[in-house]
Order: structure tokens, then sequence, then C-alpha cells
């Protein structure tokens, strides 16, 4: 009998084991107002794509929405993915795989490419680890920055306008800062205190950011 409940045990214990990483907390980027983009292992379908040739420059457009764009240069180079969810949302979820499509990187950028939230890195042998960029500069953190835009009418609406933004960290001052274009014309420049004292500093509108260089934006405009 006492074998036979060793035996059970040692079941039971395998059973746990094997399902426990589905109960894992997956790690994952907030982005305001309702939105998680999951750190979790991916791979990428080689097989689908193998007759577009060996550069890849393809866009498609998912079921709800998203933009997709695929980019290789050239065989036996890595494949990059940019995610581009529909309107309201701004960020961009980009991924990096190598060319047998094991993922190799993933993360979210605010426009034009500000890294935010987590941030997944895997080795050649599917090995990964997960930084956390927020670290340090969360207690006033981009979603606050979103949801300041969103009060001041200037994110997350349906007015029938075309905005632009681009976002900036600067690590010696500890401020995020954003510009912000309304059909075309800078509309706001501001700056916040990362730190947590609740600092907003509003510039009157310049040509262009002088603390940032912009190197393109996403746009997002209501259909």
């Amino acid at each position: 009998m006492r074998n036979i409940k060793s035996l059970f045990f040692l079941l039971l214990s395998g059973v746990l084991f094997n399902i426990s990483p589905l109960f894992a907390q997956v790690e994952y980027t907030e982005i305001y107002p309702n939105r998680k983009v999951f750190m979790d292992y991916e791979s990428f379908n080689v097989a689908k794509y193998r007759n577009r040739g060996a550069r890849l420059n393809i866009t498609e457009t998912r079921e709800d929405g998203t933009l997709v764009e695929i980019k290789s240069y050239g065989r036996n180079t890595n494949i990059e993915v940019f995610e581009r969810p529909p309107y309201p949302a701004m960020h961009i979820v980009y991924k990096e795989f190598y060319p047998n499509g094991k993922l190799k990187q993933k993360v979210v950028y605010l426009p034009s490419q500000l890294e935010v939230g987590k941030h997944i890195e895997c080795d050649a042998t599917g090995n990964c680890t997960i930084t956390d960029l927020e670290e340090g500069r969360n207690k006033f953190g981009y979603n606050d920055v979103l949801k300041y835009l969103e009060e001041q009418n200037m994110y997350n609406l349906n007015d029938g306008n075309k905005w632009e933004y681009t976002f900036w960290y600067t690590e010696g001052t500890q401020k995020w800062g954003v510009r912000v274009n309304k059909n075309g014309v800078q509309h706001k420049m501001i700056e916040f205190d990362s730190k947590g004292k609740g600092n907003v500093f509003e510039f009157e509108a310049a040509p262009a950011a002088p603390v940032v260089p912009i190197v393109g934006t996403f746009e997002q405009e209501e259909e």
C-alpha cells in the first residue's frame, strides 16, 4: 500500500509540475486606457512566407484592424514585425525573430522610438529574459502621460482631426516629454517630472521640439 501511495504522489507531482506553467503569471506591458501587450514567447511562421522570396516587405491587416508590417533584408537575416493597433491606439509592438522563426526580442514603442514597459529578449536557443524598462521612472510614468493627454483632449478622441505624437524620456533630468501635432501643425509640447512631484510644463508651439531628434511619427487618424 505504501508503494502505491508513493507512486500516486509521484504521478500527481508530475502532473502538477507539467501544468503549473499554464497558471504562471505572464508579464505584460500596459498601455492606457485598457490595452495589454503580453511579453510571452512566440515564434514566426517562416514556412508561410517561404514562397515570397528572400526579402520580405509585406503589409497585412488583421480582423481587429491591426496593421502588420513584416520585413526582412535577405536570406538568413532576422525578420522584423511591426504591429500597429487601430485608432485610437498610438503604440507600436515591435518583434524581431531569428531567421528560423524563433523570437529574439519584443517591446512596445511609443512614437517615434521610445521603448516602454517590459522588454523580452531571447537567445538563439530560446532562453529568454524580461527587463522592466520602467524601474526608476514609474512614479509618474508613460501611462500617466497618456492619461494626462486624454484629460486635456489630446488623445483617445473621435473628433475627426489628425493627431501625431513624438515622445521622449531624458535620463539626466528624469523627465518625460511629448510633442503633439494637430492636423500637421504643432499643437503642444509638454514635459512631465517622472519623480512623482506632479510638475507639468507646457511650452508654446514651435516648428520642432528642441530636445529630441524627430525621426518620424506614428500617425493615428480616425477612419
